[in-house]
């Protein structure tokens, strides 16, 4: 009987280990590649339509220790949600999302294979340091 219980508890132990280590193996960084080249060159047009007037790149060194360990999703809304200041997310999220690629592209990260995509995973990659 203690023998059933003590292999029932190693088999409980070793999922919750396996669950575990999937979960975390799917969130990424903005290390990873997670945006392409040509999304950050397209973003680089709507950014020097939209946002170059208010925002060289100089004012995102002032603020992205902030954003270190949070969602990539959260930087995005916030964009969304504030950016232009005179007319909030005026811009497609598509466009939105090809800013935030030429921001990282700034910033130092990787492009990468995989387009950036708001619907397909921007609340698992989080951001750190270059």
């Amino acid at each position: 009987m203690i023998g059933n219980l003590i292999k029932a508890l190693v088999v409980s132990a070793s999922l919750s280990l396996l669950f575990a280590s999937v979960a975390y193996a799917q969130r990424i960084t903005v290390n990873d590649g997670v945006f392409t080249a040509a999304q950050a060159a397209a973003g680089e047009s709507v950014y020097d339509e939209s946002c170059r007037t208010c925002h060289d790149m100089g004012f995102y060194a002032g603020i992205w220790e902030f954003w270190q360990g949070k969602p990539l999703l959260d930087f995005w809304f916030v964009i969304v949600a504030e950016m232009p200041t005179d007319n909030p997310g005026v811009l497609s999220d598509a466009e939105y999302t090809d800013i935030v690629a030429y921001i990282l592209s700034q910033r130092g990260y990787p492009a990468g294979d995989t387009l950036l995509d708001r619907q397909n995973g921007l609340d698992n990659i989080d951001i750190v340091a270059p």
